[in-house]
């Protein structure tokens, strides 16, 4: 066997024992339930390879990955939950529907600081003024923005 070929040959079964250990790496992450990293994982590999990132910042973008896909699901089902009319948010709103509700105050509301403050919201007013379409475009922006440890509650 000449020398190029051994070389060829030692660097065929250096990339196969990588594929091998990047399988058991991915099956370890499928059995952890990590579906969205496993998948990731070769291509943030040769990332962090390129850009010579520290392992604990290749790790962090793996972890990212999963906890991006796993926060868009929760949204999802929260929303599909919720029985929220599709496709409305606040910016979709009419605010000449009724010209008496404070914009200010219901952006103010969509922005979710009473949630972080431990604070009770309670819409009142007579028939017909929006206090249904205004909680259910501003209930979008709060399922987007509720934070993991935030329950999120109907307004009715």
């Amino acid at each position: 066997m000449s020398a190029t070929t051994a070389a060829s040959a030692a660097a065929t079964s250096k990339a196969l024992a990588g594929k091998v250990e990047l399988d058991k790496t991915r099956e370890a992450l499928l059995a952890l339930g990590l579906e969205h990293g496993a998948l990731a994982l070769a291509d943030l590999l040769s990332k962090a390879v390129k850009d010579e990132l520290a392992p604990h910042r290749f790790l962090e973008e793996l972890l990212q990955v999963e906890l991006l896909h796993r926060d868009e699901r929760r949204v999802k089902t929260s929303l599909k939950l919720s029985a929220l009319p599709p496709g409305r948010t606040l910016s979709s709103f009419d605010w000449s529907f009724q010209p008496d509700i404070d914009r200010r105050r219901i952006e103010t509301l969509a922005t979710c600081s009473y949630v972080r403050e431990h604070e009770t919201v309670l819409l009142q007013g007579p028939p017909g003024v929006g206090k249904t379409p205004s909680p259910s475009r501003s209930a979008c922006a709060r399922s987007r923005a509720a934070s993991r440890s935030a329950s999120i509650t109907s307004m009715t």
